[in-house]
């Protein structure tokens, strides 16, 4: 049978049979909708040779296949030996953060906020009370006397070197053979004393010791001026053990003031007097000099301190006298022990000697008391005790 030649061709040529059998999946028979959108779709599964079933294929995996199984799982440790992870600490309720516990104190607007005392020196910060309440304790130390208390003033007799005429006042000593209460009370009170003056504070090793060439005297010994149970005035001695002094020297600026003030003050005698007061109360607050004169002094003053309350009623001046009376008692009772030890013989002994020794060490004017190191006020409490403005001894 024919066909007819009339009949018209195809719109497409017939494609030829694939050579291999790999050929039909590289020319699929349409284009894809879209291009694929992750890396696994780039690879089509090959058709087995064996032409197996599509339900038997295996399904190509996407993202919304993987999404769409739940939660996703933690990475699990490449290695068994990993370290597990830090976990936060869980705070327990009602727990604040550092930050939060902060409150304000005070606002700093440009305000002082130190402040200093103009009566006792002490400087505090007026926005803190632990610094009031500081101040409050050292000022009233400062001013009306450190509390010496009821005990102490109770068993004073046994120091006691002098007794007052009114308002209970007493002067008792206190050196290293007393009890370790009483040390206690006169190192508190010289504490005090120390910080106010600007002192090197003296150890109490070395406070309560002997002096080096005399092992049974102290060397040290205090004096404390007692008014009910307050202790307003201290004093301080010590023995020289055959220390230097120097003699306070005269400047050549104050001879020659005192000079041109007598020649052109002479017209009569008040206003003479009245320019000698003028040059004296300049003079007594000028610095100390030192002169290079050696002398021999017997006591030294090492501190000494009277409350600002009560000052001007001749506190220090009072224990400066009853120092040195107590002092030369002191060598008279030992004197008298040195006699009385010395044998029937006559022969020298160590007892004899000692006698050369006490009649030494005993002071027999004020010439024989040196100050050390005396601030302003101090030098002016000494020109007042020795009665002149020069002359009298400093001890380094």
């Amino acid at each position: 049978m024919r066909t007819s030649e009339n009949t018209a061709p195809t719109s497409s040529p017939a494609r030829d049979k694939p050579l291999f059998s790999s050929d039909a999946s590289a020319h699929p028979s349409s284009p894809p909708s879209s291009p694929p959108g992750f890396p696994w779709e780039y690879q089509q599964p090959t058709t087995p040779s064996n032409h197996q079933p599509e339900s038997l294929l295996p399904r190509v995996k996407n993202a919304f296949t993987i999404m769409a199984r739940g939660k996703r799982k933690a990475l699990e440790p490449i290695s068994d030996n990993a370290r597990p992870a830090k976990r936060a600490a869980s705070k327990p309720t009602g727990t604040k953060n550092k930050s939060e516990s902060f409150t304000q104190m005070q606002i700093s607007l440009g305000q002082k906020v130190q402040r200093t005392c103009e009566q006792c020196g002490m400087e505090y910060n007026v926005s803190s009370v632990e610094d009031r309440k500081l101040h409050d304790k050292y000022h009233k130390q400062n001013t009306e006397g450190c509390d010496a208390g009821k005990d102490f003033v109770k068993n004073a007799r046994e120091g006691t070197v002098w007794t007052g005429t009114k308002d209970g006042d007493s002067i008792c000593a206190v050196d290293r053979g007393d009890k370790p209460a009483r040390k206690r009370r006169a190192q508190a009170a010289l504490d005090i004393v120390q910080r106010e003056l600007g002192a090197v504070p003296i150890p109490d090793k070395e406070l309560w010791s002997v002096q080096e060439s005399h092992d049974d005297r102290p060397r040290f010994r205090a004096y404390m001026y007692i008014r009910g149970t307050k202790c307003i005035g201290v004093l301080l001695v010590e023995g020289m053990d055959g220390r230097e002094a120097y003699k306070v020297a005269e400047p050549v600026e104050s001879i020659n003031k005192t000079a041109e003030a007598k020649q052109t003050l002479q017209s009569s005698a008040t206003e003479e007097l009245e320019a000698a007061g003028e040059a004296k109360a300049t003079l007594e607050d000028r610095p100390v000099a030192i002169s290079s004169i050696i002398e021999v002094a017997r006591l030294g003053i090492s501190r000494i301190w009277t409350s600002p309350q009560h000052r001007g009623q001749n506190i220090a001046t009072r224990l400066l006298d009853v120092a040195v009376e107590h002092h030369n008692r002191c060598v008279e009772e030992r004197k008298t022990a040195a006699e009385k030890a010395v044998p029937n013989e006559g022969k020298e002994s160590d007892a004899v000697k000692s006698l050369d020794l006490e009649e030494e060490e005993k002071v027999r004017s004020k010439e024989d008391v040196a100050f050390s190191h005396p601030t302003s006020m101090g030098a002016r409490l000494a020109r007042k005790w020795f009665g002149k403005l020069y002359g009298w001894s400093v001890y380094v």
